[in-house]
């Protein structure tokens, strides 16, 4: 196994560059690429957090793990997070749980 590459769940492992959002759905997760395609695999949300740590991605809500560089800018009065390309890559709309957002905020001054 290459150390670049990330295992994801069954035979599928990901360049975790290459990931914009994992976003969560019961026990599986929705992963959005930066090409615009997307792959559903039965891995929990939970343990993709703990593969993804090392890899500058953050955990906004319950339902979404981001990826911090591909975040355009935060969004005060919803709550939300804007994502860079979201019409073109059709991601849904992220939002930030009142305990994550000081987490975010300082993440987004580290990038």
């Amino acid at each position: 196994m290459n150390s670049q590459y990330i295992h994801i769940g069954g035979r599928l492992e990901v360049c975790p560059q290459e990931v914009v959002l994992l976003q969560a759905d019961v026990n599986y997760t929705i992963v959005h690429f930066s090409n615009g395609k997307k792959t559903i695999v039965a891995t929990p949300l939970k343990t993709l957090e703990s593969r993804f740590s090392q890899c500058n991605f953050y955990r906004t809500h319950k339902s979404f793990l981001v990826n911090i560089n591909c975040v355009k800018k935060y969004l005060e009065a919803s709550h939300t997070v804007q994502i860079t390309d979201s019409k073109r890559l059709d991601v849904p709309r992220v939002t930030v749980s009142r305990r994550k957002i000081s987490g975010l905020k300082r993440c987004l001054l580290n990038v």
